[in-house]
């Protein structure tokens, strides 16, 4: 298999008419209009396998909504209704859980005078799509100051959440650079994420300059029943930082097209303020990043985005050639793997607005600095830092050849 930029076919890969036909069905179930998906319904036959294909894209739960929503579902063998019907209401019940959970951690923390800020699956669940049900998600995400994290901390743990540390993610590292906390339990949610900032990592810290601080302080509250108001991004921080969630932290991997669909989702819900978009995604240097991932949302799912904001986001025609190879399209409908490194990096290096950032990405993924090496690894100066910086090369090495 190759395993860089291009992928080989394989004997698992689809026909183009499977792909087409994948595509129009996914392209019906987000424009919400009963004729796109009865005309689906009239041109092809919804097989098995495309409903567990549907299952693993993250959007089995958000179709059968669609087509009871739609009363199609007579159209289906009543098998196969049975099981998308029982695949639905098992998402459902979870979905209740996650509610009952998510309603006593936010108004814990909001009783406890902490600010935070709701991101990404869980709070586009409650807000852009039709039903919580229709979005799957185990986690919650918080994005809260390093200073409140001690109080998050201890009113987790009392619900039963445990501390959860990364090997690769020490908290000297997260401290230096930014990160996450992962809180566990057994029950309810798999875990929640202290993060902070929004958007963080090697990538974002070496190439870009987002401004959190205006992130923040335009965080808007919303109120859902039964919970204290809780902050959320405005929706055009949230387009750029799902799309950074999508190009840089997944690759274009799993989940693969319910990432896209939470855009979409996004643009039909609200009125975007399309010119403070292009502006923030051009300043914060991740103008490749939202036209890649904008452009693949338009073309698979036909949404919504005004022509003069992909020209003023778009990357040099030398650099959309170039990231041809990588068939972004097909890897979101076939579902490639993101567990390549070389594809990964090389995903990274395309994608970035500015050629001295990639070579400063470059440089400091082989050499970084002692500070860095410090807190990644808890050395001190000398001989042993000499070592692990060896030893992180070696790390890249054998990592390239995966």
């Amino acid at each position: 298999m190759t395993r860089v930029g291009i992928q080989a076919k394989g004997k698992d890969a689809f026909s183009a008419h499977h792909q087409d036909a994948r595509r129009e069905l996914v392209r019906a179930l987000a424009a919400k209009r009963p004729d796109a998906l009865a005309a689906w319904l009239k041109t092809h036959r919804l097989q098995a396998a495309d409903l567990t294909w549907l299952q693993q894209q993250g959007l089995a739960s958000f179709g059968f909504y669609r087509l009871q929503e739609a009363e199609l579902l007579d159209n289906l063998p009543a098998d196969m209704v049975s099981q998308w019907q029982a695949i639905y209401y098992e998402t459902s019940v979870t979905s209740a859980t996650l509610d009952w959970e998510t309603e006593r951690i936010l108004t814990a923390l909001a009783q406890a005078g902490m600010k935070f800020i709701w991101l990404k699956g869980a709070a586009l669940a409650y807000t852009v799509y039709p039903n919580p049900a229709c979005r799957g998600r185990g986690d919650l995400d918080l994005w809260l100051p390093l200073d409140q994290w001690p109080q998050a901390i201890t009113t987790l743990e009392g619900f039963g959440y445990r501390v959860y540390i990364k090997e690769n993610r020490p908290p000297a590292l997260v401290h230096l650079t930014g990160g996450e906390q992962k809180m566990i339990a057994s029950a309810h949610l798999r875990l929640v994420e202290l993060q902070w900032p929004a958007m963080r990592g090697e990538w974002i810290r070496r190439t870009t300059a987002i401004d959190h601080v205006g992130i923040w302080e335009r965080a808007t509250p919303i109120a859902l029943h039964g919970i204290p108001p809780v902050h959320v991004m405005t929706p055009e921080d949230t387009l750029i930082h799902l799309s950074v969630h999508q190009a840089i932290n997944h690759h274009f991997s799993s989940p693969w097209l319910r990432n896209l669909l939470d855009i979409h989702l996004l643009v039909a819900h609200y009125d975007l303020d399309w010119q403070a978009l292009v502006t923030r995604a051009r300043e914060w240097r991740l103008a490749t990043v939202v036209w890649t991932v904008l452009s693949l949302a338009q073309r698979l799912l036909d949404t919504a985005v005004p022509a003069g904001c992909l020209e003023r986001l778009a990357p040099s025609p030398l650099r959309r050639r170039l990231m041809e190879p990588l068939h972004l399209e097909r890897a979101l409908i076939e579902m490639w793997p993101g567990g390549y490194q070389r594809r990964r990096f090389l995903i990274q290096l395309l994608l970035g607005d500015r050629l001295r950032d990639m070579a400063r990405l470059l440089w400091r993924g082989v050499y970084p600095e002692a500070a860095w090496l410090r807190a990644r690894y808890g050395v001190e100066t000398g001989r042993s830092l000499w070592r692990v910086r060896l030893a992180h090369v070696g790390q890249l090495a054998t990592s390239a050849r995966v």
